[in-house]
């Protein structure tokens, strides 16, 4: 049986995942100049993961259908819900009813992504590098992990539980009853927070993008440093 301590604060562990889309290799055939297809794939690589959107070329030079990019977009939600079940609100038995809740606001949250894809730039050696620029969405900036805590604390108590012995001694269902009720309680104060969402300060960043000979391939790690930036975590230690 998985229990939290009911009188410590938790400090969240883990490191969120930013593998959403996989870039994989390319032809990039999605017209313009070279610089202007670089640009265009790492604009399409970020509307389909951050905002479910893809147009026709980028469809075609991913080689997806509309379904197959609804999918993908759908993945990448999971992997932002499941970091904040695990790492940030830590809920131990989430329920589909709370992680289908979750994933209704990371949708929300998602669609004020703020980033713009400024520039593709050939270098000496024969890749590019696209600089991109990101605004970092601030709902979660709101909170920390002690505010979390003391929702827990208190619904804990409302139960009679006030001591790490009390929370030991409670049975796996009484427990599951409290963590549900924890984790709406949770998504209450985030929620109660959506109408005030903004963005950061801008950020610089950029893709390299490798001339392979045949293909291009464009650098993960620099789609996941993105992806970390793209919702600021900073005050969850992220």
């Amino acid at each position: 049986m998985k229990k939290r301590s009911v009188l410590t604060t938790v400090v969240a562990v883990g490191v969120l995942a930013g593998v959403l889309c996989g870039c994989g290799s390319l032809s990039l055939n999605l017209g313009g100049g070279e610089a202007d297809r670089m640009k265009n794939y790492v604009q399409g690589y970020l509307d389909l993961t951050y905002l479910g959107q893809a147009n026709d070329d980028y469809l075609q030079e991913m080689d997806l259908t509309e379904e197959e990019a609804q999918e993908r977009y759908e993945q990448g939600l999971q992997v932002e819900v499941e970091f904040f079940e695990n790492a940030i609100g830590i809920f131990d038995y989430p329920t589909d009813e709370i992680t289908q809740r979750l994933t209704d606001l990371y949708k929300e949250i998602y669609s004020h992504s703020d980033y713009t894809v400024v520039s593709a730039n050939k270098m000496d050696s024969g890749n590019y590098v696209v600089e991109v620029t990101v605004r970092p969405i601030d709902i979660m900036t709101n909170f920390t992990s002690d505010d979390f805590q003391e929702i827990f604390e208190q619904v804990m108590a409302d139960m009679g539980v006030t001591s790490q012995e009390q929370l030991e001694a409670m049975s796996e269902e009484d427990y599951q009853k409290a963590d549900n009720l924890y984790a709406e309680k949770v998504l209450d104060l985030v929620e109660s927070q959506m109408a005030n969402i903004g963005n950061g300060e801008e950020e610089s960043y950029t893709v390299q993008i490798t001339d392979d000979g045949d293909i291009w391939t464009p650098s993960q790690d620099d789609f996941d440093a993105i992806d970390l930036a793209i919702i600021d975590y900073s005050s969850f230690g992220y």
